[in-house]
């Protein structure tokens, strides 16, 4: 037995393997056909050294970094991604980050391309380890993974956590980064699919149903309603198991991609409001073997505002009235889908509405 970790609040004794691998500490259950991006709880503790570079990458700002200090992985480190790894100066909300950027970030952690590295977020925020995962697999970074179920699946089995202590270690001297523009696609290539020229394109929002079909509440002002013609919607929880964050099985995660036609011969695109819930949808199908797929960064948020196709969508008008200055009885305006009507108010009871 040979102590090879430190920790301040926790101590890691374990037979020191000659070699880690995170491939080696994939799961058995693995389908050949899968790609390897996760790793569990139960092979990563006996392995928690400095060989392993352990990251919460939660976005969030200040509240990510105190439930990092409160709660975290022996060992692991802090990088927000919704800071960190976000173009601040873009027009764009989460857009993504610069070289410059992201060599920044990487060297205030003393990260190199070629460590063994290690994602995970807090509870119910899979969709920063994944957004993290596609920013460093696209800048160059060769072995990442992400811990599946991220911090809540962790500490359900069982496994010791303590408080957070950011990282204070020598800074990385990498240099450069890769190109990341083979992992993402730009508006202009999504208009020539929506207007019916990429027929070797497919495309999936992972927007919830309701906002995939034009009835969104939420969208930044002067943004229209509706989804990119021909998209295919699949929702990003789809893939995620609410009661422990982790993703589901290889087999449950194919048949969905199948059932919605999604075909690995095609060149596969995700996009969804803002481009981060998307990255779910990405690690889903990269799990399932789909290769070169790519990230719509700009999302509905950058193609909503442009003047691009929109797939025609009758939205589902919330159900809400507005009162109107007139001698009782009063009357009320309430939508209807494109109509309105005015209805009468029944003496004693809230307002009377009829189809």
């Amino acid at each position: 037995m040979e102590v090879y970790a430190q920790h301040p609040y926790y101590q890691v004794v374990a037979v020191k393997p000659k070699t880690i691998s995170t491939r080696a500490l994939a799961s058995k259950l693995f389908i050949e056909e899968r790609t390897l991006c996760f790793v569990t709880g139960y092979y990563l503790k006996p392995f928690v050294t400095q060989d392993i570079k352990l990251i919460d990458c939660t976005m969030g700002g200040e509240n990510a970094h105190r439930g990092f200090l409160e709660t975290s992985i022996p060992t692991a480190v802090f990088l927000d991604t919704s800071s960190d790894l976000t173009n601040k100066a873009s027009d764009l909300p989460n857009a993504y980050p610069t070289k410059d950027q992201v060599l920044s970030a990487i060297k205030k952690l003393g990260l190199n391309l070629t460590d063994r590295i290690v994602l995970y977020g807090q509870p119910h925020m899979d969709m920063s380890m994944t957004r993290a995962y596609h920013i460093l697999h696209a800048y160059g970074f060769t072995d990442v993974t992400v811990l599946d179920g991220g911090l809540l699946k962790f500490t359900q089995d069982g496994y010791p956590t303590c408080p957070g202590i950011d990282y204070t270690g020598p800074a990385s001297q990498v240099e450069d980064l890769a190109d990341p523009s083979p992992y993402l696609i730009q508006m202009d290539e999504i208009i020539e699919f929506a207007e019916g020229k990429k027929p070797n394109m497919q495309l999936i929002d992972a927007r919830g149903e309701q906002s995939f079909n034009g009835n969104d509440p939420n969208l930044p002002p002067g943004t229209r309603q509706g989804h990119v013609p021909g998209a295919i919607n699949i929702p990003a929880d789809t893939f995620i198991n609410s009661d422990d964050d982790t993703f589901l099985k290889y087999p449950e995660i194919v048949e969905i991609l199948e059932s919605k036609g999604i075909d690995k011969s095609k060149d596969i695109v995700v996009m969804c409001k803002t481009g981060v819930t998307a990255t779910i949808n990405y690690l889903a199908l990269t799990m399932a073997g789909y290769t070169g797929v790519r990230l719509y960064d700009g999302s509905w948020t950058e193609y909503g505002a442009g003047d691009g196709p929109i797939a025609e969508t009758t939205p589902k008008m919330p159900f809400y009235y507005q009162p109107v200055m007139m001698p009782t009885p009063q009357y009320y305006i309430v939508p209807s889908g494109q109509q309105y009507m005015a209805i009468q108010e029944d003496k004693g009871h809230l307002p009377v509405y009829h189809k």
